[in-house]
């Protein structure tokens, strides 16, 4: 798609693929079908950034996202012990509720954006190149970045004192 060319039914299909693998990621029963198809979510997503002419974006989406973090979800997977979880975890008595609600506040947000008073879209969009985004990441915004980074290092170090068996006499 050079130069900002969007193409809606590619968009629509992406967006399709994109919904579906979202719901099978909840849907599954396997938890490493889940992770499979939150995989392909992720890849659909690097689509979409490819599609809106943001090819950065959708390369750090695929080495991040498709690459580290499902990486990470997959080990988990590995060191747990229940491989499958039933349906009653997903349609238990909290739908009933739930499900009115997430509509609500659907139609809620739906109602809000539609009678806000939003400016327009820019004729062009503001795609800064990887120089400014280094140069923003690494100086502007470096201490957010290192703290993600202890926490990611926090979560790791948690994740595997949790799996780890007791030695017990």
């Amino acid at each position: 798609m050079p130069h900002g060319d969007f193409h809606p039914v590619a968009f629509a299909i992406v967006a399709a693929w994109v919904l579906i693998c979202g719901v099978g990621v909840v849907a599954f029963r396997s938890i490493v079908r889940s992770a499979v198809s939150m995989v392909f979510c992720f890849l659909g997503v690097a689509a979409v950034y490819a599609l809106l002419d943001a090819p950065l974006l959708a390369v750090i989406q695929v080495l991040l996202y498709v690459g580290a973090i499902s990486v990470v979800i997959l080990f988990a997977i590995m060191l747990t012990e229940s491989q499958k979880g039933d349906y009653k975890l997903f349609f238990n008595t909290q739908s009933i509720f739930a499900l009115p609600l997430a509509v609500a506040t659907a139609v809620l947000a739906t109602a809000v954006l539609v009678s806000a008073k939003l400016p327009g879209v820019a004729a062009v969009s503001q795609n800064p190149g990887l120089s400014e985004l280094s140069r923003r990441l690494f100086n502007q915004y470096v201490f957010p970045f290192e703290l993600v980074s202890f926490v990611l290092l926090a979560a790791m170090i948690g994740a595997i004192m949790l799996s780890r068996k007791e030695d017990r006499p």
